[in-house]
Protein backbone atom coordinates (compact mmCIF):
# COMPACT_ATOMS: atom_id res chain seq x y z
CA UNK A 1 0.00 0.00 0.00
CA UNK A 2 1.43 3.43 -0.89
CA UNK A 3 2.27 5.65 2.33
CA UNK A 4 -0.43 7.99 1.03
CA UNK A 5 -3.36 5.83 0.98
CA UNK A 6 -2.21 3.96 4.28
CA UNK A 7 -2.05 7.55 6.25
CA UNK A 8 -5.92 8.25 4.91
CA UNK A 9 -6.94 4.78 5.69
CA UNK A 10 -5.22 5.06 9.35
CA UNK A 11 -6.98 9.02 9.76
CA UNK A 12 -10.27 7.66 9.14
CA UNK A 13 -10.01 4.82 11.64
CA UNK A 14 -8.62 6.48 14.15
CA UNK A 15 -9.43 9.45 16.64
CA UNK A 16 -8.19 12.28 14.51
CA UNK A 17 -10.06 14.66 13.23
CA UNK A 18 -7.68 16.65 11.34
CA UNK A 19 -4.45 15.98 9.08
CA UNK A 20 -2.33 18.27 7.19
CA UNK A 21 1.18 18.70 5.08
CA UNK A 22 2.89 21.85 5.19
CA UNK A 23 6.91 22.81 4.83
CA UNK A 24 8.77 22.90 8.10
CA UNK A 25 9.79 26.57 7.45
CA UNK A 26 6.29 27.11 8.52
CA UNK A 27 6.32 25.26 11.63
CA UNK A 28 6.33 28.52 14.26
CA UNK A 29 9.55 28.11 16.47
CA UNK A 30 9.58 30.61 19.53
CA UNK A 31 13.20 30.54 21.95
CA UNK A 32 11.03 31.45 24.64
CA UNK A 33 10.19 27.77 24.86
CA UNK A 34 12.92 26.57 26.41
CA UNK A 35 12.87 29.12 29.16
CA UNK A 36 9.14 28.11 29.68
CA UNK A 37 10.73 24.21 29.95
CA UNK A 38 13.41 25.19 32.54
CA UNK A 39 11.43 27.31 34.66
CA UNK A 40 8.10 25.73 35.14
CA UNK A 41 7.86 22.01 34.00
CA UNK A 42 8.44 19.54 35.85
CA UNK A 43 10.11 17.46 32.83
CA UNK A 44 13.05 19.39 32.81
CA UNK A 45 16.44 17.30 33.37
CA UNK A 46 13.67 14.72 34.41
CA UNK A 47 13.20 12.76 30.89
CA UNK A 48 15.29 11.65 28.26
CA UNK A 49 12.82 13.34 25.77
CA UNK A 50 12.84 17.07 27.67
CA UNK A 51 15.30 19.60 27.36
CA UNK A 52 18.24 20.05 28.06
CA UNK A 53 18.40 16.33 26.80
CA UNK A 54 16.33 17.02 23.55
CA UNK A 55 18.74 19.76 22.40
CA UNK A 56 20.13 17.25 19.71
CA UNK A 57 17.03 16.53 18.54
CA UNK A 58 15.82 20.13 18.50
CA UNK A 59 18.87 20.74 15.64
CA UNK A 60 18.11 17.68 13.82
CA UNK A 61 14.60 18.92 13.44
CA UNK A 62 15.41 22.71 13.17
CA UNK A 63 18.53 23.04 11.02
CA UNK A 64 16.59 21.86 7.60
CA UNK A 65 17.07 17.90 7.99
CA UNK A 66 13.42 17.52 6.95
CA UNK A 67 11.17 19.01 4.22
CA UNK A 68 7.54 18.31 5.65
CA UNK A 69 5.82 18.09 8.45
CA UNK A 70 2.74 16.20 8.79
CA UNK A 71 -0.04 17.48 11.22
CA UNK A 72 -2.22 15.96 13.33
CA UNK A 73 -4.67 16.77 15.88
CA UNK A 74 -7.57 15.25 17.79
CA UNK A 75 -10.84 17.61 19.29
CA UNK A 76 -13.24 16.95 21.73
CA UNK A 77 -15.89 18.49 24.22
CA UNK A 78 -16.15 18.44 27.38
CA UNK A 79 -19.49 17.07 28.59
CA UNK A 80 -21.65 19.80 30.45
CA UNK A 81 -21.30 19.40 34.87
CA UNK A 82 -18.12 17.49 34.20
CA UNK A 83 -16.23 18.12 38.20
CA UNK A 84 -12.82 19.02 37.19
CA UNK A 85 -11.61 15.90 38.43
CA UNK A 86 -13.57 14.34 35.51
CA UNK A 87 -11.91 17.11 33.30
CA UNK A 88 -8.61 16.02 35.11
CA UNK A 89 -9.58 12.23 33.95
CA UNK A 90 -10.45 13.17 30.69
CA UNK A 91 -7.07 15.16 30.18
CA UNK A 92 -5.42 12.37 31.34
CA UNK A 93 -7.16 9.81 28.65
CA UNK A 94 -6.42 11.96 25.93
CA UNK A 95 -2.85 13.03 26.55
CA UNK A 96 -2.72 8.78 26.48
CA UNK A 97 -4.40 8.94 23.38
CA UNK A 98 -2.38 11.13 21.33
CA UNK A 99 0.96 9.12 22.78
CA UNK A 100 -0.83 6.09 21.29
CA UNK A 101 -1.46 7.90 18.35
CA UNK A 102 1.94 9.09 17.98
CA UNK A 103 3.38 5.56 18.37
CA UNK A 104 1.28 3.65 15.96
CA UNK A 105 2.54 6.74 13.54
CA UNK A 106 6.10 6.08 14.29
CA UNK A 107 5.76 2.16 13.64
CA UNK A 108 4.01 2.99 10.18
CA UNK A 109 6.59 5.25 9.00
CA UNK A 110 9.30 3.03 9.81
CA UNK A 111 7.02 -0.50 8.59
CA UNK A 112 6.71 1.08 5.24
CA UNK A 113 10.11 2.47 4.46
CA UNK A 114 9.24 6.05 5.00
CA UNK A 115 11.51 8.32 6.23
CA UNK A 116 10.20 10.02 9.16
CA UNK A 117 10.22 11.32 12.71
CA UNK A 118 7.36 11.53 14.77
CA UNK A 119 7.18 14.53 17.52
CA UNK A 120 3.71 14.19 20.07
CA UNK A 121 2.01 16.46 21.96
CA UNK A 122 3.75 16.90 25.95
CA UNK A 123 6.13 14.80 27.86
CA UNK A 124 7.05 11.08 26.95
CA UNK A 125 4.91 8.82 28.98
CA UNK A 126 6.70 4.93 27.80
CA UNK A 127 8.39 4.28 31.38
CA UNK A 128 6.31 4.33 34.60
CA UNK A 129 9.11 6.67 35.74
CA UNK A 130 11.99 7.68 33.09
CA UNK A 131 15.62 6.35 33.75
CA UNK A 132 17.22 9.44 33.70
CA UNK A 133 16.15 9.67 37.30
CA UNK A 134 18.76 7.14 37.84
CA UNK A 135 21.20 8.85 35.88
CA UNK A 136 20.39 5.53 33.58
CA UNK A 137 19.95 5.19 29.57
CA UNK A 138 16.58 5.32 28.33
CA UNK A 139 15.20 1.80 28.51
CA UNK A 140 12.93 2.25 25.61
CA UNK A 141 15.09 4.48 22.95
CA UNK A 142 12.43 3.08 20.21
CA UNK A 143 8.95 4.01 22.04
CA UNK A 144 10.50 7.42 23.26
CA UNK A 145 8.61 10.19 22.03
CA UNK A 146 9.40 14.08 21.56
CA UNK A 147 7.40 16.36 22.27
CA UNK A 148 7.06 19.38 19.62
CA UNK A 149 7.42 22.28 22.56
CA UNK A 150 10.67 19.93 23.80
CA UNK A 151 12.21 21.66 20.57
CA UNK A 152 10.59 25.02 20.48
CA UNK A 153 7.56 24.98 18.58
CA UNK A 154 4.98 26.76 19.40
CA UNK A 155 1.84 24.10 18.82
CA UNK A 156 -1.13 27.06 19.20
CA UNK A 157 0.68 29.18 16.62
CA UNK A 158 1.73 26.32 14.40
CA UNK A 159 -1.75 25.01 14.68
CA UNK A 160 -3.61 28.07 13.83
CA UNK A 161 -1.80 28.32 10.99
CA UNK A 162 -2.43 25.16 9.19
CA UNK A 163 -5.85 25.61 9.74
CA UNK A 164 -6.69 23.33 13.49
CA UNK A 165 -7.49 26.08 15.99
CA UNK A 166 -5.49 25.37 19.08
CA UNK A 167 -6.29 27.34 22.72
CA UNK A 168 -4.43 27.85 26.26
CA UNK A 169 -6.40 27.32 28.59
CA UNK A 170 -8.80 25.10 26.90
CA UNK A 171 -12.24 26.13 27.69
CA UNK A 172 -15.66 23.30 26.83
CA UNK A 173 -12.72 20.67 24.75
CA UNK A 174 -9.76 19.62 24.90
CA UNK A 175 -7.54 19.66 21.68
CA UNK A 176 -4.49 17.28 21.26
CA UNK A 177 -1.75 17.19 18.73
CA UNK A 178 1.60 16.01 17.11
CA UNK A 179 3.33 15.71 13.87
CA UNK A 180 5.62 13.45 11.53
CA UNK A 181 8.75 15.25 10.08
CA UNK A 182 9.55 13.59 6.90
CA UNK A 183 11.13 14.34 3.09
CA UNK A 184 8.92 12.30 1.29
CA UNK A 185 7.62 14.53 -1.64
CA UNK A 186 4.10 12.16 -1.84
CA UNK A 187 3.11 13.27 1.52
CA UNK A 188 3.52 16.84 0.91
CA UNK A 189 0.25 17.52 -0.46
CA UNK A 190 -2.17 15.59 2.61
CA UNK A 191 -5.21 17.15 3.78
CA UNK A 192 -7.54 15.13 5.57
CA UNK A 193 -10.01 16.65 7.92
CA UNK A 194 -13.51 15.22 9.80
CA UNK A 195 -15.03 18.76 11.48
CA UNK A 196 -13.24 21.93 12.91
CA UNK A 197 -11.88 22.78 15.99
CA UNK A 198 -13.87 22.94 18.58
CA UNK A 199 -11.28 25.86 20.02
CA UNK A 200 -10.63 29.53 18.43
CA UNK A 201 -6.94 30.74 18.92
CA UNK A 202 -6.71 34.66 19.89
CA UNK A 203 -3.83 36.28 21.60
CA UNK A 204 -4.65 38.31 24.82
CA UNK A 205 -4.84 42.28 23.94
CA UNK A 206 -3.11 45.04 25.36
CA UNK A 207 -6.61 46.15 26.56
CA UNK A 208 -7.50 42.60 28.27
CA UNK A 209 -3.60 42.48 29.99
CA UNK A 210 -4.04 45.61 31.49
CA UNK A 211 -7.52 45.39 33.18
CA UNK A 212 -5.93 41.50 34.25
CA UNK A 213 -3.41 44.41 36.75
CA UNK A 214 -6.46 45.87 38.13
CA UNK A 215 -8.60 42.67 38.62
CA UNK A 216 -5.80 41.24 40.85
CA UNK A 217 -5.25 44.57 42.83
CA UNK A 218 -9.14 44.10 43.67
CA UNK A 219 -9.75 40.82 44.17
CA UNK A 220 -6.48 40.13 46.33
CA UNK A 221 -5.43 43.52 48.05
CA UNK A 222 -3.91 41.34 50.69
CA UNK A 223 -0.99 40.87 48.13
CA UNK A 224 -0.45 43.84 45.95
CA UNK A 225 -0.20 47.07 47.03
CA UNK A 226 0.11 47.96 43.14
CA UNK A 227 -0.11 45.67 39.66
CA UNK A 228 0.94 47.65 36.45
CA UNK A 229 1.54 46.64 32.92
CA UNK A 230 4.60 48.65 31.05
CA UNK A 231 6.60 47.60 27.65
CA UNK A 232 9.54 45.59 29.01
CA UNK A 233 11.55 48.39 26.65
CA UNK A 234 11.31 50.10 29.54
CA UNK A 235 13.22 47.95 32.01
CA UNK A 236 16.71 49.09 32.57
CA UNK A 237 19.15 46.71 32.71
CA UNK A 238 22.47 46.44 33.80
CA UNK A 239 24.83 43.77 34.78
CA UNK A 240 24.10 40.78 36.79
CA UNK A 241 24.11 41.37 40.35
CA UNK A 242 24.69 38.27 41.54
CA UNK A 243 28.22 38.44 43.15
CA UNK A 244 30.48 35.24 43.77
CA UNK A 245 30.64 35.83 47.60
CA UNK A 246 26.94 35.77 47.72
CA UNK A 247 26.16 33.02 49.66
CA UNK A 248 23.21 31.98 47.28
CA UNK A 249 25.65 32.23 44.24
CA UNK A 250 25.84 28.24 42.96
CA UNK A 251 23.27 27.73 45.98
CA UNK A 252 19.77 28.45 44.61
CA UNK A 253 17.47 28.12 41.48
CA UNK A 254 16.70 31.78 41.74
CA UNK A 255 20.94 32.50 41.17
CA UNK A 256 23.48 32.37 38.97
CA UNK A 257 24.71 30.17 37.57
CA UNK A 258 21.18 28.11 37.12
CA UNK A 259 19.55 31.47 36.35
CA UNK A 260 21.45 31.98 33.44
CA UNK A 261 20.26 34.55 30.83
CA UNK A 262 17.16 35.68 29.33
CA UNK A 263 17.04 38.17 26.16
CA UNK A 264 13.87 40.54 27.71
CA UNK A 265 13.28 41.44 24.00
CA UNK A 266 11.63 38.37 23.15
CA UNK A 267 8.37 39.40 25.54
CA UNK A 268 6.55 42.24 24.25
CA UNK A 269 5.06 43.63 27.84
CA UNK A 270 5.71 42.70 31.72
CA UNK A 271 3.88 43.15 34.71
CA UNK A 272 5.37 45.02 37.61
CA UNK A 273 3.60 44.05 40.89
CA UNK A 274 4.31 45.38 44.48
CA UNK A 275 4.00 42.85 47.15
CA UNK A 276 1.83 43.63 49.94
CA UNK A 277 4.48 43.01 52.77
CA UNK A 278 2.94 40.81 56.00
CA UNK A 279 4.12 37.92 58.03
CA UNK A 280 1.09 35.68 57.07
CA UNK A 281 1.93 32.56 55.68
CA UNK A 282 -0.87 32.20 53.31
CA UNK A 283 -0.32 35.70 52.14
CA UNK A 284 3.38 34.87 51.49
CA UNK A 285 5.38 36.19 48.80
CA UNK A 286 5.99 33.04 46.86
CA UNK A 287 2.04 32.90 46.87
CA UNK A 288 1.82 36.04 45.32
CA UNK A 289 4.09 35.08 42.52
CA UNK A 290 2.16 32.31 41.68
CA UNK A 291 -0.98 34.08 41.63
CA UNK A 292 0.25 36.82 39.12
CA UNK A 293 1.90 33.62 36.95
CA UNK A 294 -1.07 31.79 36.99
CA UNK A 295 -3.45 34.55 36.15
CA UNK A 296 -1.30 35.55 33.33
CA UNK A 297 -1.36 31.77 31.98
CA UNK A 298 -4.98 32.01 32.67
CA UNK A 299 -5.31 34.79 30.47
CA UNK A 300 -3.87 33.05 27.66
CA UNK A 301 -0.14 34.28 27.73
CA UNK A 302 1.57 31.05 27.04
CA UNK A 303 4.78 32.24 27.54
CA UNK A 304 4.94 34.46 30.24
CA UNK A 305 7.86 34.03 32.56
CA UNK A 306 7.82 35.08 36.43
CA UNK A 307 10.55 37.21 37.69
CA UNK A 308 11.29 37.59 41.65
CA UNK A 309 12.84 39.57 43.79
CA UNK A 310 16.17 38.44 44.99
CA UNK A 311 16.43 34.38 45.99
CA UNK A 312 14.16 31.84 46.70
CA UNK A 313 13.07 30.74 50.18
CA UNK A 314 10.29 28.40 49.59
CA UNK A 315 12.56 25.94 50.58
CA UNK A 316 14.37 25.58 53.67
CA UNK A 317 17.22 24.50 52.36
CA UNK A 318 17.42 24.96 48.38
CA UNK A 319 18.71 21.67 46.90
CA UNK A 320 20.66 23.13 43.85
CA UNK A 321 24.03 22.31 45.45
CA UNK A 322 23.72 19.38 46.72
CA UNK A 323 22.95 17.21 43.20
CA UNK A 324 24.76 16.01 40.58
CA UNK A 325 21.54 16.66 38.39
CA UNK A 326 19.42 19.66 40.27
CA UNK A 327 15.75 19.56 39.82
CA UNK A 328 13.63 22.31 41.90
CA UNK A 329 10.91 20.16 44.25
CA UNK A 330 8.89 23.07 43.71
CA UNK A 331 8.87 24.22 39.97
CA UNK A 332 5.48 25.84 40.09
CA UNK A 333 7.51 29.01 41.74
CA UNK A 334 10.35 28.37 40.21
CA UNK A 335 11.75 32.00 38.60
CA UNK A 336 14.86 33.31 37.94
CA UNK A 337 15.95 36.81 40.45
CA UNK A 338 15.81 40.27 39.00
CA UNK A 339 19.38 40.47 40.09
CA UNK A 340 20.85 37.78 38.54
CA UNK A 341 19.51 39.46 34.92
CA UNK A 342 20.97 42.99 36.14
CA UNK A 343 17.48 44.13 37.52
CA UNK A 344 17.59 46.47 40.18
CA UNK A 345 14.04 45.92 42.13
CA UNK A 346 14.43 49.72 43.76
CA UNK A 347 14.38 51.05 40.40
CA UNK A 348 10.45 50.34 40.33
CA UNK A 349 10.17 51.96 43.84
CA UNK A 350 10.68 51.07 47.67
CA UNK A 351 9.42 47.56 48.37
CA UNK A 352 9.41 44.27 47.80
CA UNK A 353 8.71 44.12 43.86
CA UNK A 354 8.40 41.16 41.06
CA UNK A 355 7.99 40.96 37.00
CA UNK A 356 5.73 38.99 34.89
CA UNK A 357 6.91 38.59 31.66
CA UNK A 358 4.25 38.64 28.56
Amino acid sequence: MEAVEELETYFRESPLAFMRSVPVRSLVVDPRAKFMCKFGCKNYRTKHSCPPESSEVAEKVLNGNYKWAILFATTSRIPEGFSRFRIKALNYQKEMEIKRISHQMHEMFNGNGSDGFVLSGGPCKSCRECSLKLEEHCKKPLRKQTSMEAVGIDCQKTMHKAGFDFQMPNNGSINRCGCVLTNDRSLSRMTLSKGPSHQSFSLPSFKESRELCRRLVDEHPRFFESVRLISTSKIRIGRSMCKRSCEHFGNNYSCQPYAGSLDLELWKYAIIWRWRENSFRKYRYNLALKKIHGSAFGLGHYFSLSLRDCYCDECEVCTFSTSERPVCSYRKILSPSMQSQGIDPSSFGSGTYGVELL
